[in-house]
C-alpha cells in the first residue's frame, strides 16, 4: 500500500511505547551508560518523554525533566539505536526538548553524562561543576557514577 504518511516521525512520547522504549534503553542501563529506569518509571513519567518512531519501532527517545524554580531543565534518557546513531537523530530529539523548554520558558538545560561529553560539547553544551545544577538536583547526584555535567542556554 501506498501512503502519503511519513514512515519516520518525533513526536510527544505515548503510553504504548513504553515496550519499545525499554528495548532501546536496556542495553544501555545494563552498561552503565543510562540510569536505571523500569516500566513502572517511564510509564509514569512519559508526558516528559519524545520518541522517534520508524513504521512502528522506536529508534530514539529523550526526557525533558523542568525544574521551574529554576527555570532550567535537564535532559535525560537520550538514546539513539546503534544502526541510526550517525543519522542526526539524536540532535533532532535535542531540538526538540529545546523547543518544549522555550515554551515553558526555560531558560538553560542541563545534562550529566559519562560517556557521550563530546556529543554535548558538539551541541553547544559547556562543561559545568555540579554546583552548577538546580538545589534539588544537586541532592540527588550520584557521585559514584561521577557523571559529568554540561549547561545550554535555550
Amino acid at each position: 500500500m501506498i501512503t502519503a504518511d511519513p514512515l519516520e516521525q518525533l513526536r510527544p512520547a505515548r503510553i504504548e511505547d513504553v515496550g519499545g522504549m525499554l528495548a532501546l534503553i536496556e542495553p544501555l542501563e545494563a552498561d552503565g551508560t543510562l540510569v536505571k529506569r523500569g516500566r513502572e518509571r517511564l510509564e509514569r513519567e512519559i508526558g516528559n518523554f519524545h520518541v522517534i518512531e520508524h513504521d512502528g519501532v522506536i529508534l530514539g527517545c529523550a526526557a525533558l525533566y523542568p525544574f521551574a524554580d529554576d527555570r532550567s531543565a535537564e535532559l535525560a534518557c537520550l538514546a539513539v539505536a546503534p544502526e541510526y546513531r550517525d543519522a542526526g537523530y539524536g540532535e533532532r530529539l535535542l531540538q526538540a526538548c529545546e523547543a518544549r523548554a522555550r515554551t515553558q520558558k526555560i531558560r538553560r538545560l542541563f545534562a550529566l553524562t559519562t560517556r557521550a561529553a563530546h556529543w554535548f560539547l558538539a551541541q553547544g553544551f559547556k562543561a559545568a561543576d555540579v554546583s552548577a545544577l538546580p538545589q534539588r538536583r544537586q541532592s540527588l547526584y550520584n557521585w559514584r557514577r561521577g557523571s559529568k555535567v554540561f549547561l545550554k542556554r535555550v
